[in-house]
């Protein structure tokens, strides 16, 4: 069930690929997408004080830097289909510990061009082997590997370096990317102990 979301979005893409063949511009191929960002929002991990500042910290689980790699391909005009896989990571030190965690999240959204500067995209997440890492003082803490659930996924892009008339277009572009992602983690075998990972993107990002 987990993988519903994202094989659904999957499958809709392919839909759109074999019915939009025919109208795609000629010679036009997949192009390669890149992004680096950083995400906030989700549930508290863990939380507490540095020793030596006095300051709280907080790890959450839809909090880090994200980067992501993958492959656009156009579909009719103004239509791409795109799948990435990234690696999202959070950490956070003190005197002789630190708390980190990582997965690696694959997306496959569907965009629409508005115009020349503006895209809409929806899809699907799942992030791939999710662990929650705690070393040093704090070790006792345990490293915990999760399950994730599988999630949607809006964005917003704006071309700072437009797409030149079409999705289909030829040569780079790339702008800024507003993105929602709906996702949660479980501790394996503890289903009562669910963490929302909801959270919001702000990235660069980049066809070529």
């Amino acid at each position: 069930m987990k993988l519903l979301t994202p094989l659904f979005c999957g499958l809709a893409a392919l839909a759109l690929c074999g019915t939009a063949a025919a109208q795609s511009a000629a010679g036009a191929g997949p192009r390669t997408y890149a992004t680096l960002g950083y995400t906030v929002g989700g549930d508290v991990l863990v939380t507490g004080t540095y020793s030596n500042t006095g300051e709280s910290f907080t790890l959450r689980a839809g909090q880090g830097f994200l980067a992501m790699l993958g492959a656009q391909y156009p579909l009719a005009d103004k239509w791409s289909a795109q799948a990435a896989v990234g690696y999202h990571y959070d950490r956070t030190n003190g005197d002789g510990w630190n708390f980190k965690f990582t997965r690696f999240p694959v997306e496959m959204m569907v965009h629409y061009a508005l115009n020349d500067d503006w895209r809409v995209g929806l899809g699907g997440r799942y992030a791939l082997e999710p662990k929650f890492k705690s070393l040093g003082t704090y070790a006792s803490q345990g490293n915990n590997r999760l399950s994730a659930s599988a999630g949607a996924v809006l964005e917003l892009q704006y071309m700072l370096y437009p797409l030149r008339t079409s999705v289909a277009g030829r040569g780079a572009a790339g702008g800024i990317s507003l993105k929602w992602a709906q996702e949660s983690y479980t501790l394996k075998n503890v289903r009562s102990l669910e963490r929302d990972g909801q959270h919001i993107a702000i990235s660069l990002f980049g066809y070529f």
